[in-house]
């Protein structure tokens, strides 16, 4: 992330597959990145920040066949909305997200994807979706978090058909997926600064609305969504070591969403997608968001401010090239 005068104000991994795993992990989780990174500094990086989070790395690999994914990310201030680009601000090259980063990981991937608890993503690929069904088969329970609808309306269907749980912005996809989705599914819409809405196609087709949360201050709103995500999941399963979707009632479901906003309200006191992992201890942050449901003012982060690094270059050959510049930082994701 880029403050004024292309000064580093923040990087880490990024992405909602990227941010969901990483809070997981922060939070307790056993999480399995499963997809191939290009053999760069971003991928090295990303590499370097998942394992000290403690996520099982046994199945990503460095391949100098592909490029890891950058993305920029332009901080005006708290009442600015995040702007993202993939396009270099110097050079205009774009690093871009492809298919060959989780398809290339074949039925590697599916396995583990069969052997897991939950499974979550966000893209639709030939692999991601081969995943998901696999890990629904093999009794995971399934989220799919799209940010639009996709292209190839048969592969979003196959995708929207092997999850449990989809959630998605009204801002990017504006029609409900009702029509899409058999009787069991949960489908989550989320308002922006209305809060969201939930309903299970099994017991109503109408709506249940959870408001938003007020916070008492804003810093940056990127990444609310995804720690909103990973509070839902991690509440869901607190109390159990399997969730059943046809076990699940109004109850469950809003539970878990609240204590998802209520984590996610404190998210956005911090500068960065995942800036709060760097101020408070997974146990306080949940404390804290069980505080602010039980109608307790949360103490506000009263430590440092985050220091603004100025680069002698932003430009994407320079962040990724093969040997890096001394005392220039060599990898944005």
């Amino acid at each position: 992330m880029l403050g004024t005068g292309s000064q580093l104000a923040y990087t880490g991994i990024g992405g909602s597959t990227g941010n969901v795993l990483s809070i997981l992990a922060f939070l307790g989780w056993e999480t399995l990145p499963l997809v191939n990174l290009g053999r760069d500094h971003v991928g090295a990086t990303i590499h370097r920040e998942f394992t000290k989070l403690g996520a099982n790395m046994r199945h990503v690999r460095l391949d100098r066949g592909l490029t890891s994914p950058l993305l920029y990310q332009f901080f005006g201030g708290p009442s600015d909305a995040p702007r993202y680009s993939f396009a270099c601000p110097v050079c205009g090259q774009s690093r871009r997200f492809h298919e060959n980063l989780v398809d290339s990981g074949g039925d590697e991937f599916v396995r583990c994807a069969a052997e897991s608890n939950v499974f979550f993503f966000d893209r639709v690929t030939a692999g991601t979706v081969r995943m998901a069904r696999a890990a629904r088969a093999g009794g995971a329970f399934v989220v799919f978090e799209p940010s639009s609808i996709a292209t190839d309306r048969t592969l979003f269907d196959a995708a929207l058909s092997s999850a449990h749980v989809v959630k998605y912005s009204v801002d990017r996809i504006s029609e409900p997926l009702d029509h899409h989705l058999s009787l069991g599914f949960v489908e989550i819409q989320t308002l922006g600064a209305s809060g969201l809405r939930f309903r299970k196609h099994s017991l109503a087709a109408d709506w249940v609305h959870l408001p938003a949360l007020r916070t008492s201050s804003v810093a940056d709103t990127s990444g609310a969504g995804d720690w909103c995500t990973a509070g839902f999941l991690h509440a869901l399963f607190a109390s159990r070591e399997t969730t059943e979707l046809q076990d699940l009632d109004y109850n469950d479901i809003y539970r878990s969403l609240r204590l998802g906003q209520s984590i996610a309200s404190l998210s956005v006191r911090h500068v960065g997608a995942r800036g709060m992992m760097r101020a408070w201890q997974a146990s306080d942050a949940l404390a804290m968001a069980q505080q602010i449901l039980d109608g307790v003012c949360a103490p506000e982060w009263t430590g440092p401010d985050l220091s603004h690094q100025r680069l002698d270059s932003v430009c994407c050959v320079d962040l990724t090239s093969a040997t890096p510049q001394p005392g220039r930082l060599s990898s944005f994701f």
